[in-house]
């Protein structure tokens, strides 16, 4: 077994009994950070991290897995209909999450039920068109205007692949409906959605989609058909590049479930193809990049549909060179500058990016500056490396 110590402290408080709420508050946020570190809460809810720099240790015990979704299920029949969103510029892994729960809501326990998604900013076009062709009958998919609209007091909401109020896809929608549930692996934020019925998260889960695929076994796996398990498993493996990263024993075994019920592998390969083009985008890219503390860092001012793909990818592609440990992709988005950053699990980018407001877990994260140059971005990135890595670290890293 592998033990770590985090500490929480309240600082500044009028009382000591305020000042110990907010160290127990500052402690569970260590602890949903994935532990080994220190949180310190002073007032107004400001928060100062120490540490965590370790992995998050993978849990064996599925009871609170059954709990969770004997839970869920509860609330869904007390429910008139539900809403599932994920965060904005949906991925496979947030759609994916999404569609599981779909289908075990309106084919397991017969509840009306819809994916809130904005279409015109999603990365899973592939995976909705292939849905939507699938289900000609049912409308699966609802824009957040539309949901805002047709939302009633005894609406559900379920949101997956993220818990910060800053990333869903609507949140006039979260701060609409009052039923709420969260289901997400990212490491806890500041930010998180308040006041939550059900907050199911496990930061040592390699995606939302494993998480999902745990909970329909335990309320009805039989809803569960194959363009479904196709778009579990795609969410399990964009998150773990492949079942290389962050890939545990559930994580496998989550996947066997998918199989069986009759995901085909060739099908999934597919939703992850790129245009000619992209693939132009990301050598470039990647060959522009430049070496900073074992980090590769690649930069572009060129604006394009699908650079945030790109610049994923391109982050992901630049850790197969030899000695990097981390990668980080900052790409143009209007007047903002957005940050794509992925390791190998020796440096933690969430820590990293975080001080930009961005967030993720310890191996793949994100973040955007707003109104920023990219050459200014590029050196707050190089001083929080020089921060986070000193040189007697980066030196040991290296060997």
């Amino acid at each position: 077994m592998s033990a770590t110590i985090s500490i929480g402290v309240g600082r500044s408080a009028d009382s000591l009994g305020e000042s110990d709420r907010w160290a127990r508050q500052a402690l569970d946020m260590a602890l949903g950070r994935g532990g080994d570190q220190v949180a310190v809460l002073r007032q107004n809810d400001v928060y100062e991290f120490f540490g965590g720099m370790s992995k998050g240790v993978e849990k064996r015990d599925k009871v609170r897995t059954r709990v969770i979704a004997a839970s869920i299920s509860d609330f869904v029949r007390a429910s008139d209909r539900v809403y599932i969103m994920g965060h904005m510029n949906s991925d496979l892994d947030s759609m994916g999450a999404a569609v599981g729960m779909w289908a075990v809501i309106t084919k397991g326990l017969e509840k009306r039920a819809q994916i809130v998604v904005n279409k015109s900013q999603t990365m899973a076009e592939q995976l909705i068109e292939s849905l939507e062709t699938a289900y000609p009958d049912r409308k699966i998919f609802i824009g957040p205007m539309e949901a805002l609209q047709e939302a009633t007091d005894n609406t559900l909401l379920i949101v997956v692949d993220t818990h910060s109020i800053n990333f869903v896809e609507s949140r006039e929608l979260v701060d609409r409906l009052k039923k709420r549930i969260i289901i997400d692996h990212h490491r806890l934020m500041v930010t998180r959605i308040r006041d939550t019925d059900i907050f199911y998260h496990e930061p040592y889960a390699s995606s939302a989609s494993e998480m999902v695929t745990e909970i329909v076994q335990y309320i009805n796996s039989s809803a569960i058909d194959s363009i479904d398990a196709q778009a579990l498993l795609s969410g399990i493996m964009l998150d773990t590049k492949s079942f290389v990263l962050k890939t545990g024993v559930r994580t496998f075994e989550a996947s066997a479930f998918l199989r069986r019920c009759g995901a085909d592998t060739v099908e999934v390969k597919k939703l992850f193809s790129n245009t000619l083009e992209t693939y132009k985008e990301k050598a470039q890219l990647v060959s522009g990049a430049e070496i900073y503390k074992d980090c590769a860092i690649a930069s572009t001012s060129w604006e394009s549909e699908g650079m945030r793909v790109t610049a994923s990818q391109a982050a992901d592609e630049l850790l197969t060179i030899e000695g990097v440990r981390a990668s980080f992709v900052l790409y143009k988005n209007g007047e903002d500058v957005n940050f794509s950053a992925r390791s190998l699990g020796e440096v933690n980018v969430q820590v990293i990016l975080e001080e930009f407001g961005g967030g993720g877990h310890f191996t793949m994260s994100g973040a955007q500056i707003k109104n920023i140059s990219m050459g200014e971005a590029r050196r707050l990135l190089i001083r929080e490396l020089d921060k986070k890595l000193p040189e007697d670290e980066a030196a040991v890293m290296a060997e």
